[in-house]
């Protein structure tokens, strides 16, 4: 268990990682337009810096991630992530209840916060993962980690090397498929639909990498019972690691959408530079680019926040610049 937490740990910067990724000088190529570009005007240019950061939140990690970041008051941006859901309830489905699996029976489990979990699964082994291992599950109210769990996904698993559940050691392949997967946490909630290949490797319980990518996974995303934003991701994908106490992280991905107080929109959003940070906090450098049609805006992490340059061209020329508090850069989405 110790390692899929820390691994689990790894997504938790990724949260200005709506962008982030291991090591090198960012998230590679733009990927390739789904939908014609949204021009970014000066008056829109944080709203679309900090909504292209929440979008690749969610591909990254838990609610809990920004937890006491500005002055003691928990702050998250419009949406929770997949990941560590996924992961805690893969755990689910091993151990005491792998045996009745085994025999191809369905298992309905208690969650450890409440609620439950149905399983339907082809488990090689009780447990642990195998390559070639089928899982389906159903959430009902299902409590893991302060997040309330509500809907289904599937996972095939893959690329099994060591025992990643039982030991510090080893690496898996998820291909998750979600179907009206809800993940809620506090006041904010997001139902997803879509693909996520997530891709988990540790050589100790301090020293892992994650992978994660998708050809399309689209998100509803709400805030106080009201949505906020709708969006799909396209050609997704986000690289981290975390070495020790440090986490970097950079994605590449596409979106397009609708977002209150932005309307509709379509973006392509990459890693300048990977976010660097610990897995309690926001990182403490790394950029992100929102490109827009003929026009883009930049998000860079400073000493008192982010950050925001607008360059109405989109070739580079600053024309527009702002420093923002994390808890304004974050409202803005």
């Amino acid at each position: 268990m110790k390692t899929t937490q820390s691994l689990a740990a790894v997504g938790c910067v990724l949260v200005l990682s709506a962008c982030g990724g291991g090591g090198g000088s960012g998230g590679g190529t733009t990927p390739a337009q789904t939908s014609t570009l949204s021009t970014i005007t000066a008056a829109d240019a944080p709203k679309a810096a900090s909504n292209g950061y929440a979008a690749g939140y969610v591909i990254s990690q838990s609610s809990s991630s920004l937890a006491n970041v500005v002055t003691g008051v928990s702050v998250t941006p419009a949406g929770v992530g997949a990941v560590a859901p996924v992961l805690d309830l893969v755990k689910q489905a091993y151990g005491r209840q792998g045996a009745s699996l085994l025999t191809g029976i369905t298992v309905s489990d208690s969650c450890s916060g409440g609620g439950t979990v149905t399983i339907d699964a082809t488990l090689r082994n009780q447990n642990t993962l195998s390559n070639g291992d089928t899982l389906t599950m159903t959430a009902l109210n299902c409590v893991e980690n302060g997040s309330t769990l509500n809907g289904a996904l599937s996972i095939t698993v893959s690329g099994v090397s060591g025992d990643i559940i039982n030991s510090s050691t080893g690496a898996v392949t998820l291909d998750t498929r979600f179907n009206n997967f809800k993940v809620a946490s506090g006041s904010t909630a997001t139902t997803l639909n879509g693909d996520m290949k997530i891709g988990l490797s540790a050589t100790s319980a301090t020293d892992a990498t994650v992978a994660i990518s998708g050809a399309s996974l689209q998100a509803a995303s709400q805030r106080a019972g009201a949505t906020v934003a709708t969006f799909t991701l396209s050609a997704y994908s986000v690289a981290a690691n975390v070495h020790g106490s440090t986490v970097s992280s950079a994605a590449n991905f596409s979106v397009a959408g609708n977002a209150n107080g932005l309307g509709q929109f379509a973006y392509t959003v990459k890693n300048l530079q990977p976010f660097v940070g610990t897995a309690t906090g926001v990182p403490t450098s790394g950029s992100l680019i929102v490109n827009g049609a003929g026009s883009s805006v930049t998000a860079t992490v400073v000493p008192n926040g982010v950050r925001v340059d607008y360059s109405a061209k989109g070739d580079g020329v600053v024309t527009q610049t702002s420093t923002l508090s994390w808890s304004d850069f974050l409202a803005a989405s």
